[in-house]
């Protein structure tokens, strides 16, 4: 094959997915729930310091306020997992599924 072959040839079907070809749609992504409990909780803050797009304080009490109990980004799941082993209450469960 000359480079004028090699440069007009059609990648149109060249996996570049590093999936090898494989169907991925029906790849089931994990998933968690998080559950906080609120008379558990001491208000210590630690996990809306450490994750503040999952957990908040309610200014009144300085609970925790859980603002996604079903963070879809692996690196929320993560962060919560880590939110969860930092909170000295043990308010915060996480589920995974």
């Amino acid at each position: 094959m000359s480079d004028a072959d090699v440069s007009d040839a059609d990648v149109s079907d060249t996996d570049v997915s590093g999936t090898g070809g494989a169907d991925t749609s029906d790849v089931r992504r994990p998933t968690i729930t998080i559950t906080v409990d609120g008379d558990a909780c001491c208000a210590m803050g630690r996990c809306a310091a450490t994750e503040p797009d999952l957990f908040d304080q309610d200014p009144a009490t300085g609970t925790v306020v859980l603002l996604d109990p079903t963070p879809s980004s692996p690196e929320l799941h993560a962060s919560a997992r880590l939110c969860a082993d930092l909170c000295p209450c043990g308010a915060i469960t996480v589920t995974e599924h």
